[in-house]
């Protein structure tokens, strides 16, 4: 890794702004974290990553149905005055703009601005598999977020991009929304590398808003594909995931349990079968994003770069990729 870094995916929250996560929901993944303070980001991330300097941070509350929406995007107001370092993304209300722009106008009253929007399924009460993006991403919000040049942090619906339909929903979304950059989280989803293939083959990628985020990918060959289009060594973006990039393991399909981790540690969402059939040996998984960085170090090595290249490829993807989405970002006199 690069001695400087920007980790463009993380969750930042005070256990104060959510509700009672039932037993039921305890045993989604998505329930393992429920809160993480600045101050405990800034201690993961230098042990983590001795010896880096964290130049910047992509953050948006934990998306959980249980969440106070107004309180967490509260809490990432006080974020950004405290640490300009950090890159906020309010979390949006599935089909109310009103809460959205709410919390928008509370940031620039208080002398900041939101950078992105994180929209998610489970504020419908949905998992991934039940519901379509437009039922969590309503046309309202991408007309302000337009308005706003805004960036659009997407977990994808289903199987991720490489399903046709997911394909035709970003597609149009970058067609009829100029203003926004959609940056796709676990690089865009998938359940098997052919389908990240698929998505690879539709074109998408050769757009130049259309970024990709490395958090929970833990497959090579999705990461070898992706190197194989050059044009998109500018548009790939380093992301932990933190807290959920601190989870022992790494992505696995199960027909019976759906998108997990395969892991050393138990959580209550575990599938013993997995962990049987898991073929790395669980007591030798880790921290899932140090997954994420052995994956890509596989693909990277394959590419056989001279040093020169390979240099600026590394920071490209660790730093200068994140900060390129803010280039067009509107003076703050102009954040009305």
């Amino acid at each position: 890794m690069p001695e400087s870094i920007f980790d463009a995916h993380v969750h930042l929250g005070p256990p104060d702004v959510m509700g009672e996560i039932s037993p039921q929901r305890r045993r989604v993944p998505l329930c393992t974290f429920t809160h993480l303070r600045l101050a405990q980001l800034r201690g993961w991330h230098a042990q983590l990553f001795p010896g880096r300097r964290v130049t910047g941070t992509i953050a948006f509350p934990f998306p959980l149905r249980e969440v106070d929406l107004a309180g967490a995007n509260r809490y990432l107001v006080e974020v950004m005055l405290a640490a300009p370092d950090v890159r906020g993304f309010l979390l949006a209300h599935p089909t109310d703009l009103a809460p959205t722009r709410a919390a928008w106008d509370a940031a620039l009253a208080a002398g900041v601005r939101f950078s992105g929007v994180k929209p998610y399924f489970d504020l419908v009460g949905k998992t991934a598999f039940e519901c379509s993006m437009p039922e969590f991403i309503p046309d309202s919000l991408l007309r302000f977020m337009d308005d706003h040049r805004l960036v659009l942090m997407l977990h994808t619906s289903g199987i991720g991009m490489g399903d046709e339909d997911n394909q035709r929903y970003v597609r149009g979304v970058l067609e009829r929304f100029p203003g926004i950059k959609i940056v796709l989280a676990h690089m865009g989803r998938y359940l098997k590398p052919d389908e990240f293939c698929r998505f690879a083959d539709s074109g998408l990628l050769d757009h130049p808003a259309l970024y990709l985020d490395m958090s929970s990918a833990t497959v090579p060959a999705v990461y070898i594909r992706a190197l194989e289009h050059r044009p998109l060594w500018g548009r790939l973006l380093f992301g932990t995931d933190l807290p959920f990039g601190l989870i022992t393991g790494m992505e696995a399909w199960s027909r019976r349990a759906g998108a997990i981790f395969v892991t050393r540690d138990a959580y209550p969402w575990s599938d013993a079968g997995l962990q049987r059939a898991s073929p790395v040996p669980v007591e030798r998984l880790t921290y899932n994003t140090y997954h994420v960085l052995d994956a890509f170090k596989t693909a990277f090595d394959s590419l056989g770069l001279p040093p020169a290249e390979g240099a600026a490829l590394k920071q490209a993807v660790f730093q200068t990729n994140a900060e390129s989405l803010f280039a067009a970002e509107e003076p703050l006199d102009d954040r009305t």
